[in-house]
């Protein structure tokens, strides 16, 4: 009887074939974020020796926490793309970087939610890697109308309990847990659509038809939570929680036409929201033309442009910028402060990391077995990615700004766990558990 030889293992690099994450590129991340930090306490200390390096403890505890987060993964078995965790690590170990540059009070004050933030975020991140594996991921199909309600129960309890502050609405202690929308809404949507992808999938002469009844069903629960969110004038999610809706359609479906559609239907939206908001009027008026009123509405994004036109390719260097001449920076301007002291090659490596992120994100939804899991990886990413595109376009003018943070960069507690939670899950996406 004839024998066959076993076949050859060929030795795959973790990089490329989701074998956990790589101590190597741990050790990356975490030099790239020492060294940044380090040449950003050289210049305070130059400047204020006097400066207190109780602001160097958000610094230190995340530098501790890398090697605990490798631990985690190795203990957890973890077997998925290690550079999903990576960036994310690495944007926000930036983020926590900038912030002590910026001398960010809440964010250096023990006790603070900003300073709990990561600790809190980085526990959320671990335990959706650790607990959910790919097939874990699948079984959250079972829990969509739970997050719908969820995410309808938040929106209401804002609209009640929630207090205006600079054009949103936010509950005590400055907390926004309407960023917890994102990632609920997008579990719903696809577990709605994993459940009726044979039905949007058809169409008439190439165009994506779908079922009028399943149209309607789908339009009347997601005018719910988005009638909400005007009302909390809340731009930026509307915007960003309809394109994710459109690119889950198309994850879901393959179908081109409703990227079409889709963009269509996100002008008409955009338009209403401009006609029945007078907050969203506002932001547009000052897009066309902010210097109709140059030392009001107008001053914050003409700050913003003379500060990254004034970095010029390479920055004034770290430390020797003069980013609170920019109202708001720590938070939705965080990217002008950047591009001022790091200059557009600076801004081109930081981008490039995010395009990293998100194109691992697309990969990990694209192999995976089932259409939920499928749908969910490409909404997660689509989230993220939407969030980085409406901010940076905003600061940059590209769009009317839209009030919303730089994923794992900006200044905000809230945003910072949501997002860490949702690059938990994209993690999970791609584990082959």
């Amino acid at each position: 009887m004839a024998t066959h030889a076993p076949r050859p293992r060929t030795k795959q690099s973790p990089l490329t074939s989701g074998g956990g994450l790589p101590l190597g590129l741990l050790a990356l991340v975490l030099l790239t974020t020492a060294v940044a930090c380090v040449s950003v306490l050289a210049v305070t200390l130059r400047h204020d020796p006097k400066t207190s390096l109780d602001q160097l403890v958000p610094f230190g505890l995340y530098a501790a926490s890398l090697p605990l987060v490798w631990v985690w993964l190795r203990l957890s078995g973890y077997r998925g793309d290690g550079v999903i965790p990576a960036a994310a690590l690495l944007l926000t170990g930036l983020g926590i970087v900038m912030h002590f540059r910026m001398g960010t009070d809440a964010g250096t004050r023990p006790g603070a939610m900003a300073w709990l933030a990561y600790p809190l975020g980085l526990v959320g991140f671990l335990a959706v890697i650790g607990l959910l594996g790919k097939q874990r991921v699948a079984a959250l199909n079972r829990i969509g109308w739970l997050c719908y309600l969820l995410a309808i129960g938040v929106l209401l309890a804002m609209e009640v309990w929630g207090r205006r502050y600079r054009g949103g609405v936010y509950m005590p202690g400055n907390l926004n847990p309407s960023e917890a929308v994102k990632p609920l809404l997008t579990l719903f949507l696809a577990s709605f659509l994993a459940r009726r992808t044979q039905a949007f999938s058809e169409t008439q002469t190439g165009r994506p038809v779908p079922p009028l009844r399943d149209l309607l069903v789908l339009g009347a629960l997601w005018s719910v939570p988005m009638v909400l969110i005007l009302r909390l004038n809340d731009l930026g999610l509307l915007v960003l929680l309809n394109g994710v809706l459109i690119v889950m359609l198309f994850a879901s479906t393959r179908r081109l036409g409703y990227l079409a559609w889709g963009a269509l239907g996100m002008a008409v939206v955009g338009f209403a929201a401009a006609t029945v908001s007078h907050h969203a009027r506002l932001r547009l008026d000052v897009w066309r033309n902010p210097f109709a009123d140059p030392t009001g509405t107008g001053w914050q994004i003409l700050q913003a442009l003379s500060a990254m036109y004034s970095g010029g390719l390479w920055g004034s260097g770290i430390g020797a910028g003069a980013p609170h001449t920019v109202p708001i920076v720590t938070s939705d301007f965080i990217y002008a402060a950047w591009a001022e002291e790091l200059g557009l090659v600076g801004c081109s490596l930081l981008l490039a990391v995010y395009a990293i992120l998100f194109a691992r994100g697309w990969r990990a939804s694209a192999a995976a077995s089932t259409p939920f899991v499928t749908t969910v990886g490409a909404g997660l990413t689509a989230a993220l990615a939407f969030q980085t595109i409406l901010n940076v376009a905003g600061v940059t003018k590209a769009m009317p700004i839209t009030g919303i943070t730089l994923p794992f960069i900006s200044h905000g507690g809230s945003s910072l766990v949501t997002c860490l939670i949702m690059a938990g899950l994209l993690a999970a996406v791609s584990d082959r558990r």
